[in-house]
Parts: structure tokens; sequence; C-alpha cells
């Protein structure tokens, strides 16, 4: 085995994914070989080496080889050898496996992770009844501000909370909620109708029976939703 003729079995071991390899241990070669083996990592193949002399199996073990066989070979110490690297090559393939498994799951997990946590940013935690309570962006039907703090305004109730409307802008699902005035947001989904006068749209009535008052400068946005959605149904009547 010359050097070009090692160069060509290693190129054919990694291009054709051999799985085992049998080496000369008394090779004037072999050193170039296993230097090339150390180089492919984990899609070297099992390597076997092959000598004259039994003192060589300890130098052949501490080198890489999974097994070292004794010239002449016999049939009982090959099936062993075999049987070895069955062995070896299944537990491979099983790690191989679990490893990306693994890499599955943990990309799941993450992606998980990822819209667990965007979920929780997009809640509230606002004082009510002695406790803090988690407020889904779905719960709300109008907020409302009042120096300094934001009454959240529920279906059955309302509750009040430290914060500022540009606080509450930065957290709220642009495509639910629309600003109606400088003082108040509506969730889109709870408005029943929208009140109009001579002078145009004034008000809009929410699901809950409120009517909030529409600024001049946000009634443009209202007519807009308006037109895009047609009568968009609310929430509660596309989940029936």
């Amino acid at each position: 085995m010359d050097t070009e003729s090692v160069s060509s079995l290693l190129s054919i071991c990694d291009a054709d994914a051999v799985d085992v390899i049998f080496l000369d241990a008394d090779h004037s070669e072999l050193e170039i070989a296993l230097v090339a083996l150390r180089e492919m990592g984990e899609r070297a193949p099992a390597s076997v080496m092959i000598g004259d002399y039994p003192d060589r199996a300890l130098e052949a073990y501490d080198r890489g080889a999974c097994d070292f066989l004794l010239r002449p070979i016999e049939a009982t110490r090959l099936a062993v050898s075999i049987q070895r690297l069955q062995q070896l090559l299944a537990n491979r393939q099983a790690k191989a496996r679990a490893a990306l498994l693994e890499e599955a799951l943990a990309d799941l997990r993450e992606r998980a992770a990822s819209v667990g946590t965007a979920a929780c940013a997009r809640d509230f935690w606002v004082s009510g009844h002695g406790a803090r309570v988690r407020i889904g962006q779905s719960e709300i039907v109008w907020l409302e501000a009042a120096r300094g703090y934001v009454y959240f305004h529920l279906r059955s109730r309302k509750l009040l909370e430290r914060m500022t409307m540009k606080q509450l802008e930065a957290r709220l699902d642009p495509d639910r909620f629309l600003r109606v005035h400088r003082s108040a947001i509506v969730n889109v989904d709870e408005i029943a109708a929208a009140l109009r006068d001579r002078h145009g749209l004034y008000a809009v009535e929410l699901t809950n029976g409120a009517r909030v008052r529409v600024g001049r400068k946000y009634r443009d946005g209202l007519s807009e939703l308006i037109q895009q959605t047609q009568a968009r149904p609310r929430a509660e009547d596309a989940a029936a």
C-alpha cells in the first residue's frame, strides 16, 4: 500500500460510507492512514489491525483500532471479531439516532419556549383584590387612561394598574387593538357598533355596553378599520 493507494482508499471510505477497514499493523504507510482516519472524525470507519506478532495488539488498541487479529487468522477468532464489529456499529447507529432525536427535541423545546415567552410577554399582571391577576389580551374589552394609571375594562369587571398609555401600546397586539382617543384603546373584536353624527364617527359601542368616545384625529383609523373588516366577526363568533 503506497501513499497514493492510502489516499484512494480513504477517499472511497469517505464517499461510500464504509463501516469497517482492515489495516496491516506492519505496513510502512500505516501512520498516514491513521492520521487520515482521525481527520475524518465520527465519519471514520471502524478499524481492525492485522499483524504477525501478538505484542503489536496493545499498540493497535492505543492507536484506536477496535480489534487486533493475529496472522494466520483463525476462523473462530474472525467470527468473534465480526460479532464485536456488528455490536460496535449497532451502538454507533443508536448513538447517531439518539443525537438526531435529541437535536429535534431541543429544537421543539426552543420553539415552544419562544412561543410561550412571546405569549406571556403579551399578557398583563394587574392588581386586583389583594393579588396580582394575570390578564390575557383576549379578555380586555377596552383600556382607559387615568392620570398615570390605566383601567383594564374586562367583560365583567375592571382593574386599575399604574402604567402609561405608551407602555401599554408597546405590548398590545396591533392587529387586535385600536387607539380611538388619547385616553382610550379598544379591542376591535369587541366593537359592536360605530356611532356617527352629522360630523362623522364620534363613538364606538362595545359588547359590554360601554360607549367610548372617538377623538377627531383617530376617526380616520376607525373608518379604515370598518372598511377593511366589513363587519369582521368577533373572536367568540368565529370560535362558534
